[in-house]
Formats: structure tokens, sequence, C-alpha cells
């Protein structure tokens, strides 16, 4: 019996033991062999990517045993028992319900940190304290997005009309608020939730809706199930972006941090409503001061009577810490089971039905809630840990890096102890500093000289920087194709997808097909994203905005699906949010943060997950255009002969 079991454990986490730690041995190699710089935490590391491959696997087994049976069930039977009415308003609980559980929308609030209140006002509340108007939003329009793909399948609408027209009318209104200094970081937000909202918890549970009310047979104009999770990942942009435009009347316009303090009565109460209350604006003022954008005497003008406190640093609770192992094992009860609940009062009080196999239905929930701590615990401490760190040795190949640690202090130092060089705007002057390889000319630094004695802060140059800065990024976009490339294969929401694609298609479209194409996507998107906000910081302040490159891609997948088959259609539009979950979504936000803080726009590196999604559509839709040329051709053939 245990050789029974444990043949079977291991054909499930033999495919996630090899996807998960190619993109961790990845990271890790990018940062020790190429950059040179020692993994912090290592064994922390290694003990949480083995928790994320034990929780992948728990996870997605208890998907297929559980959740997606449940939802499968209730789409085939609850149309017919409770009408159009009782659908949608089960339709919204469950997609709100399971946009709430999901876990790569909170991975998007950690960039909420590095966001200057006074550079994007509106992104910064949306961030930090108005985090819940936020996922509300974007819960609202998940569960409408659901309500509207089930109608689809109940009365035969076909995919590709609310494509033409939700898609088009989105782009149009990111295009219009561009153009708005207070809403432009927003678009960025909206897009980039959009991808994150289609997820581990929330793409399983409405494909297996879909899934399940297509097998109905009624009026339905496709029997695939696909196409909700399109609606899933644009409607919540949407939603989005109305609540940009509600609340961006009453925030203060970009500014620098002295503007944004300021006395005056209108911007101070626009500046109070962003922080919170005036107690809480004195305390970003007082963090504005500590990081060198606020001068001590503009405070005290601003807030007369104040006094300027220590910041104290907070430090980060071990990750396997009491408090922190139940958190993440609430988070995933949280997640899962008042869905399966919801699933099972459905079957059971609304469709008065039994539930099938309700033993294995009852195994997959415990190992998707199991799977799900792990997973949570896993990436947090292991893979989202180790793409920060990468992120930041990333800035090395373009950027000089001081080492304090190292200071070297010259004493009696006189007027022999410099040397002048011709430079090209003049004299410059050097002093000979002591080194591992002897002494060598430095160049002289006046505030580093205090009577005859010298400090010298030795600067390591660049590593790319025989390439130029140009060079140096290009590296860098090719290291995080890579990294997107392999980041896909570990995701577990296009795991399920592809297999259900396999199955609805008759074994013609295989998964591994679909896996790759959707990786060579999402990793052109990352390239493309990354290379937004290095190339930004070449560019005046605004940079390169992300609609330059969201409308004409999302105008080139529009084109393409005109001449797509309708299932390659629902495939390419799906696998747009399904490739961006809680694998991907954290390697791209925590990797690309270190590049963020260094770019001169306000948004940081929001927009990296709005291009992974889109690549992969234009790369399936391009994929399916050629299978049809192909096929049209071989029937030629055929009759030719």
């Amino acid at each position: 019996m245990f050789p029974l079991i444990g043949s079977y454990a291991m054909s499930k986490i033999k495919p996630q033991l090899r996807a998960v730690l190619l993109v961790s041995v990845f990271l890790a190699a990018v940062q020790v062999l190429v950059f040179k710089v020692p993994l912090q935490n290592a064994l922390s590391i290694a003990v949480s990517v083995g928790a994320a491959i034990l929780g992948l696997s728990f996870f997605l087994e208890g998907l297929f045993l559980g959740v997606m049976p449940l939802g499968e069930q209730c789409g085939m039977r609850l149309p017919a028992k409770i009408g159009a009415a009782g659908v949608a308003v089960f339709s919204i609980v469950i997609g709100i319900a399971a946009t709430l559980a999901e876990p790569a929308i909170a991975v998007l609030q950690q960039q909420g940190s590095v966001i200057p209140a006074w550079n994007a006002p509106l992104l910064y509340l949306l961030l930090n304290r108005g985090t819940h108007w936020l996922v509300a939003a974007i819960a609202t329009g998940v569960g409408i997005s659901v309500v509207l793909g089930v109608f689809r399948f109940m009365f035969g609408w076909p995919f590709k009309p609310p494509v033409f027209i939700i898609i088009p009318v989105i782009v149009a209104v990111s295009c219009i608020f561009d153009r708005n200094p207070i809403l432009r970081p927003l678009v960025n937000l909206a897009w980039d939730a959009g991808g994150a909202a289609t997820g581990a918890v929330t793409v399983p549970i409405i494909l297996a809706l879909g899934l399940g009310v297509a097998k109905t047979g009624e009026k339905s104009s496709t029997n695939s199930g696909l196409g909700l999770v399109t609606l899933a990942s644009a409607l919540p942009v949407a939603c989005v972006l109305f609540l940009a435009a509600l609340l961006g009347p009453k925030v203060p316009q970009p500014s620098d941090a002295a503007a944004f303090f300021s006395g005056e009565p209108q911007q101070r109460a626009k500046a109070v409503y962003v922080a919170g209350g005036a107690g809480e604006l004195v305390l970003l003022a007082e963090a504005a001061v500590h990081s060198g954008d606020l001068s001590y005497e503009e405070f005290f003008e601003f807030f007369p009577g104040q006094t300027l406190t220590m910041m104290l640093s907070d430090e980060a609770r071990p990750i396997f810490s009491l408090h922190s192992l139940l958190d993440f094992f609430l988070a995933a009860l949280y997640a899962v089971l008042p869905l399966a609940l919801a699933l099972v009062i459905s079957i059971t009080v609304f469709a008065r039905e039994r539930i099938h196999n309700a033993d294995v239905a009852v195994l997959g929930i415990v190992f998707a809630a199991l799977g799900m701590f792990a997973l949570n615990l896993g990436m947090t401490g292991g893979i989202t840990a180790l793409s920060s760190q990468t992120g930041s040795t990333l800035k090395h190949s373009y950027s000089s890096t001081p080492h304090a640690e190292k200071i070297v202090m010259l004493t009696g130092v006189d007027t022999h102890s410099f040397i002048t060089i011709p430079g090209e705007d003049g004299p410059e002057t050097y002093i000979w500093i002591a080194g591992e390889k002897g002494p060598s000319p430095q160049k002289f630094i006046p505030q580093h000289l205090s009577d005859n004695t010298y400090f010298h802060v030795p600067v390591e140059s660049p590593m790319f920087d025989d390439f130029g800065v140009t060079g140096s990024y290009l590296v860098i976009l090719l290291i995080v194709f890579i990294l997107g490339f392999l980041a896909i294969f570990a995701e577990p929401a296009l795991v399920v997808t592809a297999a259900a694609v396999e199955e609805m298609t008759t074994g013609t479209f295989r998964r591994s097909k679909l896996v790759l194409i959707a990786a060579i996507g999402v990793g052109c998107g990352m390239a493309v994203g990354f290379g937004r906000v290095l190339f930004s910081n070449l560019l005046p302040s605004g940079g390169i905005h992300l609609t330059w490159l969201l409308a004409p891609c999302y105008t080139l997948a529009l084109i393409l699906t005109i001449f797509a088959p309708e299932d390659f259609s629902s495939i390419a539009w799906d696998v747009a949010g399904i490739a961006t979950g809680p694998i991907a979504v954290p390697i791209m936000i925590t990797t690309g943060l270190g590049l963020g803080r260094d770019s001169l726009r306000a948004d940081g590196a929001f927009g990296i997950v709005a291009l992974a999604s889109v690549f992969p559509i234009i790369a399936i839709l391009v994929s399916g255009i050629i299978d049809k040329v192909k096929s049209k051709r071989a029937i030629g053939d055929g009759y030719a002969e």
C-alpha cells in the first residue's frame, strides 16, 4: 500500500519539482554566478522552496479532486433549478468570494510602501489606507464578469463580440486617463489588477462553472467552457478605473514633497484625505524628512509646534514563527473553505442533489487548503524572497555600487598626496589609495577630507560597464525574459487550464504546446515591461507611458482575433489572465521593485503584469491562425489527391 501511495505522490510532485526548482535555481544562479552576490537566508529560502513544491502539488490535486468537480456540478445543475436570476446571484457571490481569497491580489499592495504620496497621491491612497476599496472594486469586476460569462453559455452568446466591445472601451478610457497626471498611475495599477485577479483560486472555479454550463448542451454556442476568464480579467480593470475617477477629485496634484505638505487650506485638506488624518499626515511628513525629500525647515514651517521623532524600522517577522504560520494557515482556510461551502450549499440546498463522490470531494478540499497553506508559506519565504534579492542585484549591471563596509582611512594627507590629471572638463584631482592590488589613483572628493585625514569609500563599477547603459539594460531584459518563461511552467491555474483545453479539444491542442506558447508570450511581455521601466530612466520625468504599449498590443490582438478560430480566440484571451497568478505575479513585482525605485516615474514597476498578460494573447492567436492555415492546406491537398 505504501509503495503505491509513494508512487502516486511522486507522480504528482515531480512536475512541480521540476517547474519550481527550475525558476528557483535560475534566480539563485543569476544572483550568485552572474552578479557575484551571495544569497541571504539561504537555508530559509531552500526550506521555503520545498514547501512551495509540496504546496503546489497538494493544491493542484485538491483542485482536480474537489473544487473543480463541485464547480462543474453547480454549472450543470443550477441553471435548470434556480433560473437566470438565481444563477446571477450565485455567480456574483462566487466571483467575489474567489477574488477576496486570491493571493496574487495581496502582492500588488507590496508596492504601496515604495510609492511616495506626493508623487502619485491617488496611487498611494489605494495601496495604503484605501486597499479595501481597491479589493472591493476588483472583486466586483470579477463577480459581474462571472455572471456575464455564465449567461454567455446559457443563452448561446458568441465569444468575440464582448471582447470587441469591452477591450476597446477600456483601452480608450485608459488613454484618456493617461492625459491626467492624477489618474495616469492608476492606469498601470488597474491593468495589473486585471491580470492578478485571475489566479490559483479564481480560475479553477470559474473555469469549472463554465464547463458545467457548457455541458448542459442547451443554447451554448460552444462546448469548450472557455471565455469566462477573459471577462474576469477585463472587468476588474474597468472597475478600478471607475473607482479612480470617483476618488481623483479628492486628492491633490502630483508634486514634490514641499508642495504636498503645504499649509494652503485646499491642498492641506486633500493631503489629509490621502494620509487618512492630520496625525497620519504628520507621520508621513516625518518619513519624508528622514528620506531627504523634505527639509527640516520646511517640516517646522508646515507643522509648527510639532516635534520630529526618530523613525523606527519595522523588523520583519520570521517566516517560520508561530504567528506567521498561523497567518498562512488562516489565509488558506479563508481562501478555500468559504468557496467550497458555497458550492456545497448550492448543490445540496438550491439544486437539491447529492454531491457526486462526496468523500473524494472532501479529500480534495482538504488537499487544496493544505496546499494553499504550504504554497503561500513557500512563495513568501522562498521564491518571492529570492526574486526580491535578484531584483536588487540587477542594478549592479548598470549602476555603481558603493561599499561602505570597506571604507579606507588615509592619514597624513597633504598637498603631495594629490595628482592632477587632464580630463574632458579640465584638470581633475586624484589621490593615491591602497588596494588589494597595490596603490591606485582614485578621484578626490573634497567632502571626504577632514583635517589631514581622508576617507575613501570603495565603489564597484557597473558589471557590464563596457556595454554601456543600453547594453546593460539589454542584458537585464534577457534575464527577465528567461525568468518569465520559466515562471509560467509552475503557474497552477495555467496547468489546470491546459489540462482542460486538452480534454475539450480531444487532444488536438496539447497542454504542453499551450504552456510553451504562453511561456514565450509572458517572457516577451516581461521583457517589454522591464524595458519600459529601465528605458524610462533615460527619458524626462514621465517616461514611457503604459498606454503607449498597451494600445497597439491590444489593437493587434483584436485584429488577430478576427481571423483566429473561435476556440483559439477564447483560449488565447483566457490565458491572458491565467498566466499571471500566484507564482508569476510575485516574481514580476518583487523583481521589478528594485528597478522601480530607480525609475523617474511615480508608478514604480506597475505595468509589468499588464504587458505580461497581453503578449500570450498575441502568441496563441498567431499559433491558432497558423494551425488554421495548415489545416485548410492539408484539406486542399487531400481533395487534390
